[in-house]
């Protein structure tokens, strides 16, 4: 729900910037028809279907498991006629992994505490069980498209390859399980990895189109909890 608010936030502060490039938005510079090449997409949305490359023996994820990114961006044009372009953004994005399996912690010979990922008992009956993280993001892309030539139509550009990388910072984590009598959250994993990072890439036509990411990072610190490396694909959502 706090990831909800953070989106929402932003899709606002979106709009004000819109009509108002005064102050801090005004990085945000939502329309340069008069100072040169167009610059556009700076508001994005990602609806995702977010999985881990690998799960330890006897955990499996749900098939349906949707997460969400939103993010501003600033678009710097490098040629004279806008078609490639250099964008930096910041954002929020919400990872979240349906699973059969629960955390468990023990300790090893050093005196460490190691976190566990096992499968729910044969027979456990359940209705959602699921993994979510939370993250602060800053997105950066390399951006190739097809403009039209016209200035009345010039913001309808057609093609799109987005090819980039982001970084982002752990805000908050917890896993959420519900059956017939109870809804238990636990929050705060120990041992995740306070950051990720890795390539993503953006291809479409027109304000929709494909997109993905990988993270080269498993969310748990090395040696401290299973490996577990998520990746991301879906839809993306482009405006202004």
């Amino acid at each position: 729900m706090k990831l909800f608010k953070l989106i929402i936030l932003f899709l606002l502060l979106a709009l004000v910037s819109k009509h108002n490039a005064q102050g801090l938005f005004r990085y945000f510079n939502w329309s340069a028809y008069s100072d040169g090449p167009e610059r556009i997409d700076h508001v994005v949305l990602d609806f995702n279907h977010d999985r881990f490359q690998l799960l330890p023996q006897g955990v499996t994820q749900g098939y349906f498991s949707f997460g969400v990114n939103a993010y501003l961006f600033h678009d710097r044009p490098i040629n004279k006629k806008g078609t490639l372009a250099l964008a930096i953004g910041a954002g929020v994005s919400g990872f979240n992994v349906h699973n059969n399996g629960q955390f468990s912690y023990t300790e090893n010979d050093e005196g460490n505490l190691i976190t566990e990922f096992t499968p729910f008992s044969e027979g456990l009956e359940y209705k959602k069980n699921k993994l979510n993280l939370n993250y602060l993001e800053i997105p950066v892309e390399f951006r190739i498209r097809t403009m039209k030539i016209d200035e009345e139509d010039k913001s309808r550009t057609n093609f799109r390859l987005y090819l980039g990388f982001k970084a982002g910072y752990l805000l908050s984590s917890h896993t959420k399980y519900k059956d017939d009598d109870s809804k238990i959250k636990v929050y705060n994993i120990k041992n995740l990895l306070e950051y990720r990072y890795g390539p993503t890439l953006r291809i479409g036509f027109k304000k929709i189109g494909f997109q993905a990411f990988y993270s080269m990072t498993s969310i748990f610190k090395t040696g401290l909890g299973p490996e577990l490396y998520p990746f991301s694909v879906g839809i993306t959502w482009m405006r202004f």
